[in-house]
């Protein structure tokens, strides 16, 4: 009974796994079924779909690139108005201003008298000199008149050689305190005439720095005066762009708000220890009838400078700034129609700009095209029609 009982058991086991493996079968089966019809469909699906145009290029604005050997920069330079001479007037003597003759911003002429000193004193030493004079010519015509007789009374034995010399030398030692006090007269005259002062040239006054009754050392200035005529600008220039100007050269400054033509009269060749430029005269040509700037103005020279760097003007409007600090263009590359093209960047380095425009350095060639406006609407890669405004 247990031997039939066992294999009565080992059939149900072997029926159950039987009908477990069919199970499995059926529902394998199921799926692939499921999948075969589930890809057909969204095969079919997918033939009825109507397929999408590619999108149309873009209109961009180009720029056709022409490469340059350099650029030019515009340099001001600030300078002063001041006139051709100035000069500190003063009396070579010390003493007591008499009389001051003219006052600040008169004109006077060349020889004009401007100041005197007190010249009593002096006028008293030329007085007693005269004096002294008169007394020495007196005395000189008695030795003269002295020496002749002694001359004839000893031709005719009646005078010592002795005492006829004693009368010639006598007169000789009084002709020579003559000769003295004639050079103490022309003395005290040149300290008269030193104290006046005359106006050296045509000009204006300036400062006055000195009223009559004033006591004023030798050489202590009374006035200020500024001569009259073509006023100069003297300027301070770049020792890298002064060699581009030479004397005679046809400049502009600008005064007041004004433009005045200017020459370069002189341009010294030492450096200024202070500001480290060099020194430019400037003669101011106005015209008639215009006010020329006046004495102790500020104004600009304005010079361009050559900066020798292959590169080519852009403008700021196709710029774009890139990663790490560094500017981008987009270059259009051809496309398969001669009116498209393919948008591409390309890294440059910005050497200069202005307000409009920027000179920039890459690996462009020349003649290539740039988008040069409304980099927002395009990318790289993407296809744009042309317009060139080059």
């Amino acid at each position: 009974m247990r031997s039939i009982e066992s294999k009565n058991g080992s059939w149900r086991q072997v029926a159950r796994r039987a009908a477990t493996v069919g199970s499995t079968a059926a529902t394998g089966a199921l799926a692939v079924g499921l999948v075969v019809v589930g890809a057909g469909f969204i095969e079919s699906r997918a033939t009825n779909v109507t397929p999408v145009e590619a999108a149309p290029p873009v209109d961009v604005e180009s720029l056709r690139l022409s490469l340059a050997d350099g650029y030019q920069v515009p340099r001001s330079f600030v300078g002063q108005v001041e006139p051709l001479q100035r000069t500190d007037v003063a009396f070579d003597l010390s003493g007591t201003v008499e009389a001051v003759t003219v006052d600040e911003g008169q004109s006077v002429k060349r020889g004009q008298i401007l100041a005197r000193l007190d010249t009593r004193t002096l006028q008293n030493q030329k007085a007693a000199l005269l004096a002294s004079r008169q007394a020495f010519e007196a005395q000189a015509e008695l030795a003269r008149l002295t020496a002749e007789r002694k001359e004839a009374l000893k031709e005719n034995g009646f005078s010592t050689t002795q005492s006829f010399d004693e009368a010639r030398l006598r007169l000789a030692e009084l002709e020579a305190r003559l000769a003295e006090t004639d050079a103490a007269v022309a003395g005290i005259d040149i300290q008269l005439d030193k104290a006046i002062v005359r106006a050296p040239f045509d000009g204006q006054v300036g400062a006055r720095f000195a009223d009559e009754g004033a006591w004023v050392g030798g050489g202590t200035p009374i006035l200020t005066l500024l001569q009259n005529g073509t006023p100069q600008m003297r300027v301070g220039i770049a020792p890298s762009i002064a060699g581009a100007v030479k004397p005679g050269d046809r400049l502009t400054v600008e005064i007041g708000g004004r433009s005045f033509d200017a020459a370069l009269v002189q341009l010294r060749s030492d450096l200024d220890r202070i500001t480290r430029t060099q020194t430019a005269l400037l003669a101011i040509q106005a015209t008639v009838g215009e006010a020329a700037p006046l004495f102790g103005q500020t104004g600009t020279l304005q010079l361009t400078e050559k900066i020798s760097e292959a590169g080519a003007w852009i403008p700021v409007t196709a710029l774009r700034e890139g990663k790490r600090g560094l500017w981008t263009v987009l270059t259009v590359l051809p496309g398969d129609q001669p009116d498209e093209g393919i948008v591409a960047f390309e890294a440059v380095e910005v050497l200069y700009s202005d307000q409009d425009r920027a000179f920039v350095r890459g690996t462009f060639r020349d003649g290539a095209s740039i988008v040069a406006a409304g980099l927002h609407r395009v990318t790289p890669g993407q296809r744009v029609r042309i317009e060139d405004k080059s």
